[in-house]
């Protein structure tokens, strides 16, 4: 499945946020944990799916294949995690634009998720966090394409490492938060 794949499944089910928004508010949701984020993100990404409608039915099927496949890798001890968007042909101010909105979506299903003071959050996350609130405006800049394609692409893989530490982190707090069940 590709970023233009899941565009036109989300156009399907009328929903109002791109593939990388979509993807975006999935990472957040799974990124904390939360126990309902698969029907929390479809009640977020796809809300009208009418009964016997089959281009949205199959348009439902293909978001769960995406759901699926960022569960395993996301949990993936060997960091094959990677964030939806536009393939590298793309024109760079579309990436950014795509990129802004992934974090937008990112923040959006941390709060879903019940993340909602981020200055608690351990370590180095309320920093990841600030950054991700400053990455939603990049698609707002001026783009040089010669200079911003590496600048573009060290942002991702900031943000794709970042998810992986905020997974890790919530996972080992909550695993610790956890009572002791030995007696």
């Amino acid at each position: 499945m590709d970023y233009e794949q899941i565009n036109e499944a989300l156009k399907r089910v009328h929903a109002e946020l791109d593939s990388a928004e979509c993807h975006g508010v999935l990472s957040g949701l799974l990124a904390v944990g939360d126990e309902n984020a698969h029907s929390q993100w479809l009640a977020h990404c796809a809300p009208t799916v009418e009964p016997g409608d089959l281009l949205a039915e199959e348009a439902v099927d293909m978001l769960q294949s995406l759901y699926d496949q960022v569960l395993e890798d996301i949990k993936n001890p060997d960091f094959v995690y990677q964030l939806l968007l536009p393939d590298d042909e793309t024109v760079l101010a579309e990436r950014l634009e795509a990129f802004a909105n992934w974090c937008q979506g990112f923040l959006m299903g941390m709060s879903l998720g019940g993340i909602v003071d981020t200055a608690k959050l351990p370590g180095e996350l309320p920093g990841f966090i600030n950054d991700l609130l400053e990455f939603t405006h990049v698609g707002d800049f001026d783009v040089d394409e010669a200079y911003d394609e590496q600048a573009c692409l060290e942002l991702v893989e900031y943000v794709r490492m970042g998810v992986l530490l905020f997974h890790e982190e919530i996972c080992d707090l909550k695993e610790a938060a956890k009572p002791d069940m030995l007696h």
